[in-house]
């Protein structure tokens, strides 16, 4: 009499036609997975190097950021503090020519962080071609410190150069805005004193008078309640 296959036996055999079948694809298939498994590995290989490669350049980016930071930081000869300083320079025209030089040598690496900090820096020093373009785009990189301060310094730089009124305008519509970086009451309290740079005293005050209103709150507060009573 035949024997009785049992549950076991049967899950057995299942097993085992599984794993015949695995065995027999590979063998049909070896060439292709082969290949497969070389094109896997080269761009393991790929994607390591280009993982090492950015961290590579931002290593640089952030040294020579920081030979910049640390000129800047260095006394002249003739400061006060100079008596005590490790070290001094002469002029501050030397200072800066070392550390616009590391700042642009920084910001040649513009896919790293510090390449774009170095790129932010040299644009608020004047010392970039594209300096708008520059604060203007970074002003709209997010919502973070660097990016508000960028947009801060955008609306100073159209300021300085004899631009006021365009400033002003600036500002006013990233007061309306919901996409500017810069808390509003930083952008009343910027427009009160583009207003005063512009000879307008009165728009000024109403616009301080603003800031403490729907601000109290605000660090702002004390400082324009001040310039409100000196108005």
């Amino acid at each position: 009499m035949a024997k009785k296959m049992r549950r076991d036996d049967l899950k057995r055999d299942e097993v085992m036609e599984t794993v015949g079948k695995g065995f027999r694809f590979v063998s049909l298939h070896r060439k292709g997975a082969a290949e497969a498994i070389a094109i896997g590995a080269a761009l393991a290989v790929l994607i390591g190097a280009f993982v090492a490669l950015r961290a590579h350049r931002e290593s640089q980016a952030a040294e020579r950021l920081a030979r910049a930071l640390t000129a800047l930081s260095i006394p002249l000869a003739s400061d006060p503090s100079a008596g005590t300083a490790p070290r001094t320079y002469p002029s501050a025209a030397e200072r800066d020519a070392d550390a616009d030089r590391e700042l642009a040598a920084a910001a040649e690496f513009g896919t790293t962080r510090s390449g774009r900090q170095a790129a932010l820096i040299l644009a608020a020093r004047g010392k970039s071609k594209d300096a708008d373009s520059t604060f203007d785009r970074y002003a709209r990189s997010g919502k973070s410190v660097v990016a508000a301060a960028a947009e801060l310094d955008s609306y100073r730089a159209l300021a300085e150069r004899g631009k006021v009124n365009e400033a002003i305008a600036a500002v006013k519509r990233a007061i309306e805005s919901s996409s500017t970086a810069v808390p509003k009451d930083a952008l009343l309290a910027e427009l009160g004193d583009l207003y005063e740079r512009s000879g307008s005293p009165a728009d000024a005050k109403a616009i301080y008078q603003r800031l403490v209103s729907e601000y109290p709150e605000s660090s702002y507060t004390s400082q324009v309640q001040g310039k409100i009573a000196g108005l």
